[in-house]
């Protein structure tokens, strides 16, 4: 009798259990996600170009799925991006494309992100946002900085700041006496930029017999001149247009 119920007690447990797994199992839900979670593009001055982000979903069906697609353009030029408003996933594959459209308007300098994600349906979730970072591609210009130094030439030095704050070209760590130089800046077109001068003893390019100069040309033309008494920094804004 005792073995009887020992094998009732064994029996019980095991449906017990069973029915706890059968309880807590998660059910087979579809998800979709982007690819990656980050595409980067370059946009030729005036013209445009697309990204192509795969989309896929954990399950194949046999009918055609539409995931809705939210933007956030808050970090791009206006009217420089189209993303579709849906992206539809056909029936019998479990992948998609979303194609986006970037073009040259209003890009100006530094880097646009746009932000993407999937909208989340009653039948599947979704996975992280993707971001597109977009810039527009440089069509370079070689500027020609010329410098004659006060005696005091290890005290200068320079840099190329671009309109994001950027520091995009310096010089510096000249001997003192130091001849003239001849500086080439590779720069890009149609950018704006400020050049600054800095000499750390704060009396400029001026040595009390000798004022040092300097002259920056693009293409033969001046874009910026300075130099002598400036102190301890001196700027010039400019453009290579």
């Amino acid at each position: 009798m005792k073995k009887i119920a020992n094998i009732f007690l064994i029996l019980f447990t095991s449906i017990f259990f069973l029915n706890c797994e059968d309880t807590f199992l998660p059910p087979s839900l579809d998800y979709v996600s982007f690819g990656k979670s980050v595409y980067s593009a370059g946009i030729d001055p005036g013209g445009s170009t697309t990204v192509e982000i795969p989309l896929y979903t954990a399950n194949v069906t046999t009918s055609d799925r539409t995931v809705n697609v939210n933007v956030d353009g808050a970090g791009a030029a206006a009217g420089s991006y189209s993303v579709p408003s849906s992206v539809s996933i056909a029936g019998g594959t479990n992948e998609a494309t979303l194609t986006v459209a970037l073009s040259d308007v209003d890009l100006g300098i530094g880097v646009n992100k746009l932000i993407i994600s999937l909208e989340q349906g009653a039948e599947f979730y979704t996975g992280s946002s993707t971001t597109i970072n977009y810039i527009q591609n440089c069509t370079e210009v070689t500027a020609t900085l010329d410098i004659s130094f006060d005696f005091w030439a290890s005290e200068t030095s320079w840099e190329f700041i671009d309109s994001l704050g950027g520091v995009v070209a310096s010089g510096g760590g000249y001997s003192n006496g130091q001849a003239p130089v001849s500086e080439s800046i590779i720069l890009c077109a149609g950018r704006d930029y400020t050049l600054v001068f800095y000499d750390v003893f704060a009396d400029g390019m001026d040595d009390g017999a000798t004022l040092g100069s300097y002259t920056l040309t693009i293409g033969g033309v001046v874009k910026a001149t300075g130099g002598g008494a400036f102190g301890a920094s001196e700027s010039n804004s400019f453009d290579t247009n």
